[in-house]
């Protein structure tokens, strides 16, 4: 328990009303319980403020405001300039410090966060037996998972879930940094001991508007105005963003650089001396500053690379033996990330991949197209873009999906409240012209079953979009909806002795 005046001081708050005793801090009033201070945000859509009186009943001693507090207020109040920083702020010191306890991970990006994450926790257990995570998947602290909500979580979340995670006696932990994370300050006063650069390409424009302002999120992880400067800054040298971020912090930061191939031109400090890949995973040979590494993963398709390469920086950065980089890159799995579905004897390969972004579309065509050509097969790609989100994107995931394949379905991601054909009409611009056959199936499951019976037995296909996703958000509501229970569902109904093996 800590003082409340105590908080305030802390974060230069104004404090007025009773001294009481606070042990967390929420912005949810349903959420609110004795002890806790809610934290009143102004959001787009809703205002905290109008909850303080359920905060209130529900047990809570005290609100933090941008408002000055309301005469006669019965609780104790915390008047504060940016609410969501000071949040942060709030929770860190209530909670006491925790990422002060623990080696924390934070990775940005447009690609490859939520894999980077899977690979340090496999890479941390293999060192240290524990470890935490939150990732787009799930949010993890040991052996106890649950379904994540955010990317990134809330900031109060945030620090009450890294006290957990250091009770539970985790040494280390990795988390995304997502951009709109980082712009409302989620992650403002954590302390990470590294922080990763994995790429920048188009997304989440319908939120930051230029690319110029996508950037400055994700720099924000990098250059201290998250509220500490990370322990090491490690940058993909290959992405033109990377080495702005680079230029930006190199005379304040410790940095570590890495890329596919050596390069005069840009120094690094990892790199890959080799590499093969095959529908069971990679073989890797990583240029360390201490020698090379040979690396096996199960993870499918020369985007993974740079995750791993990744992966090992920041765990060599951070002291940990080769054998332990080498024991958790082998064991790491990641849910929806070009995950292949038994097929039994079919013969065709199918990958489920949470491709969104015209980049991923790219990359997970390009490893659909590299074992397809091993096989002599075709490359057919299911994809949709989603509702209530950048529209700008979808003809280039289109143009993406149509010149990486040789035969692509369209159909619907997560529509929410937009038509499905009127996002099939703003993406389809993008293909029409290209000469590639393809199909518009709004309806996903009926999509899926098409491309499905279209696959000779050489052939690859990628479901493309939702990934490790279970579920359909739609104009009239979210529905239980998992492409891999889906595929396996058609799978069992195709001829042959596919079905059978199908689970």
């Amino acid at each position: 328990m800590t003082d409340i005046r105590d908080i305030a001081a802390s974060i230069g708050g104004r404090f007025s009303g009773p001294a009481v005793e606070v042990r967390g801090v929420t912005h949810n009033a349903q959420a609110a319980a004795p002890g806790l201070i809610f934290a009143a945000i102004q959001g787009a859509k809703s205002d905290g403020h109008a909850y303080i009186p359920q905060a209130l009943e529900r047990g809570a001693v005290a609100v933090l405001s941008e408002r000055p507090a309301p005469p006669d207020f019965p609780a104790a109040w915390v008047q504060v300039d940016d609410i969501r920083f000071a949040m942060a702020q709030a929770a860190n010191a209530v909670y006491g410090h925790p990422t002060r306890e623990l080696k924390l991970v934070g990775i940005t990006g447009t690609n490859g966060k939520t894999t980077t994450v899977y690979l340090l926790d496999a890479i941390f257990r293999a060192a240290y037996g524990n470890s935490a995570m939150l990732s787009t998947v799930e949010y993890r602290i040991g052996d106890d998972s649950e379904v994540a909500r955010l990317t990134t979580p809330e900031a109060s979340e945030v620090q009450a879930f890294m006290r957990r995670a250091v009770v539970a006696g985790c040494p280390a932990a990795a988390m995304e940094a997502s951009s709109v994370a980082l712009d409302v300050h989620r992650v403002a006063d954590v302390r990470f001991a590294a922080a990763i650069f994995s790429n920048l390409t188009q997304d989440h424009l319908d939120y930051h508007g230029t690319m110029e302002n996508y950037f400055d999120a994700k720099l924000r992880l990098f250059d201290g105005r998250n509220g500490e400067l990370p322990g090491v800054a490690v940058l993909n040298r290959d992405d033109d963003y990377g080495e702005r971020i680079y230029e930006a912090v190199k005379d304040r930061v410790p940095v570590v650089r890495y890329g596919l191939a050596k390069s005069a031109e840009r120094p690094l400090d990892f790199w890959l001396d080799a590499y093969a890949t095959h529908s069971s995973g990679l073989k890797l040979t990583v240029h360390t500053p201490d020698g090379p590494l040979g690396l096996r993963s199960r993870l499918v398709g020369k985007p993974h690379a740079y995750n791993i390469l990744a992966a090992t920086a920041t765990a060599h950065a951070l002291g940990i033996a080769p054998e332990h980089i080498a024991a958790g890159v082998a064991a790491a799995v990641v849910p929806g990330r070009f995950e292949l579905v038994d097929t039994g004897d079919l013969g065709f390969l199918v990958a489920v991949d949470y491709a969104h972004t015209p980049d991923a579309v790219v990359n997970v065509t390009g490893s659909a197209r590299a074992l397809a050509e091993e096989r002599g097969g075709r490359v057919i790609t299911l994809f949709g873009c989603g509702g209530d989100k950048d529209r700008t994107k979808r003809p280039l995931m289109a143009k993406a999906a149509a010149e990486g394949s040789d035969l692509v379905v369209m159909t619907s991601d997560n529509p929410r409240s937009e038509s499905p054909e009127a996002i099939l009409d703003d993406a389809e611009v993008g293909l029409r012209d290209l000469g590639v056959p393809y199909h518009r199936i709004a309806d996903r499951r009926e999509a899926i079953e098409f491309a499905l019976r279209q696959a000779g037995p050489a052939d690859v296909v990628v479901l493309a979009g939702k990934g490790h996703e279970t579920y359909q958000i739609l104009s009239t509501g979210t529905i239980h909806f998992d492409d891999r229970e889906e595929a396996r569902a058609v799978l069992q109904r195709l001829p042959g002795k596919g079905a059978a093996n199908a689970h």
